[in-house]
């Protein structure tokens, strides 16, 4: 009766999830234990319950017949398929009562409840880094060993996590008819165009608590947050910028030695990290909503705006340690920083000059070819160098 009744006097003192009976938190607490006592004799993966297993047994049959209309995907059973185009649905009825948080499916709510608990078991050797799941250990080793055992099927690109490959498939998915009508890019599901089109909107519904800053999505937030968590142990040789995450060092030094793997498909230029290349293919489609009040120069967001009314504001807060030179915008300083480290990375390949910014090496060439795109308004004379444009108008 307590069950029809809704009352659970049983509560997990781990992750606080409720139960009607004893025996069900007695069964729950198993999950925070660790404890895996079913093997799979195929390939030895352990599983914390007896279901787990046999759900999982299904992945060493052969027969398939039950397939997904929209991916392509493959299930042995009816109801792994029925489960699989949840997925799809875009429905989340499991909500997370501490974060808000929504899921498809209820077991994605139980695992992501670890999160707010904290339980890290599972520890890597090589880098000490924790993990909540083992398997989320074991896909952490490979990038130490740097195995890619997961290989997609369609163009034979090959990845360390089974997660990252189930992503990447995404972009082989055939059926996309959600159509974004600013910029065009397509999408499988409607609730993925939805979302999309908060960045065109400039809607930012996901406000940070501690500075206030805002985010069109969740898991942007979500990765922000992490800089307020007062654990960076990582520090820049260079600049001595500390940041919380080992991955964000490893950006963070590719931006000071000019490594940049994320390439425009419609310009070819490239970028230190993808959420910079994401941002700039905007600028592709002109759709420039923001506009200057004193110059007239439009943005397609609203942040650039803001960061360039520092330039007309006159606002230096960005103060570089070495020397004191003041700078509008941060991006400029960590380039400035360059200079006090002594790197140059971009060589030209005639005189063998090094540049610390690519810039400067572009201009350096255009002194080798003859180009001068820098012309005088008064007399018509041209420059290779806008410097020495500026310095010649000072005496005309």
């Amino acid at each position: 009766m307590n069950m029809h009744s809704g009352i659970k006097n049983h509560k997990c003192d781990v992750c606080g999830k409720q139960f009607t009976k004893k025996s069900g938190l007695k069964t729950h607490m198993i999950m925070h234990s660790g404890v895996k006592n079913h093997i799979c004799d195929i390939c030895g993966e352990e599983f914390t319950w007896k279901w787990n297993r046999s759900q999982h047994m299904d992945v060493h049959a052969v027969v398939k017949n039950h397939k997904c209309d929209v991916c392509g995907k493959e299930f042995t059973k009816k109801s792994g398929l029925k489960t699989h185009m949840i997925m799809h649905s875009g429905v989340k009825n499991h909500k997370c009562d501490i974060c808000g948080e929504e899921f498809t499916l209820k077991w994605n709510l139980s695992h992501h409840m670890d999160v707010h608990a904290g339980v890290k078991n599972h520890k890597c050797a090589v880098c000490g880094k924790e993990f909540m799941r083992k398997f989320s250990l074991q896909s952490h080793m490979n990038t130490h060993s740097c195995v890619k055992n997961h290989k997609c099927d369609v163009c034979g690109k090959a990845f360390t996590c089974k997660t990252t490959l189930r992503d990447h498939m995404n972009i082989h998915a055939v059926a996309k008819n959600h159509k974004c009508d600013v910029c065009g890019k397509e999408f499988t599901k409607k609730s993925d165009l939805k979302t999309h089109m908060n960045i065109h909107a400039g809607v930012k519904n996901h406000v940070c608590c501690v500075c206030g800053k805002e985010f069109t999505h969740k898991f942007n937030l979500r990765r922000h947050m992490n800089m307020h968590g007062g654990d960076k142990n990582h520090k820049c040789d260079v600049c001595g910028k500390q940041l919380a995450q080992k991955g964000s060092l490893e950006a963070h030094m590719n931006w000071h030695f000019g490594v940049k793997n994320h390439k425009c498909d419609t310009c070819g230029k490239e970028f230190t990290e993808k959420s910079n290349l994401k941002a700039h293919t905007v600028v592709h489609f002109r759709v420039k909503n923001h506009k200057c009040d004193i110059c007239a120069k439009e943005f397609t967001y609203k942040s650039n705006l803001m960061r360039h009314m520092n330039i007309h504001a006159g606002l230096k807060n960005h103060v570089c340690g070495v020397c004191g030179k003041k700078f509008t915008h941060k991006c400029n300083l960590m380039r400035h920083m360059n200079i006090h480290a002594g790197l140059k990375n971009h060589v030209f390949g005639v005189c063998g000059k090094k540049f610390t910014h690519k810039f400067n090496l572009e201009t350096h060439m255009n002194m080798h070819c003859g180009i001068k795109n820098y012309q005088c308004d008064v007399c018509g004379k041209q420059f290779a160098h806008k410097r020495c444009l500026k310095t010649h108008t000072k005496h005309t």
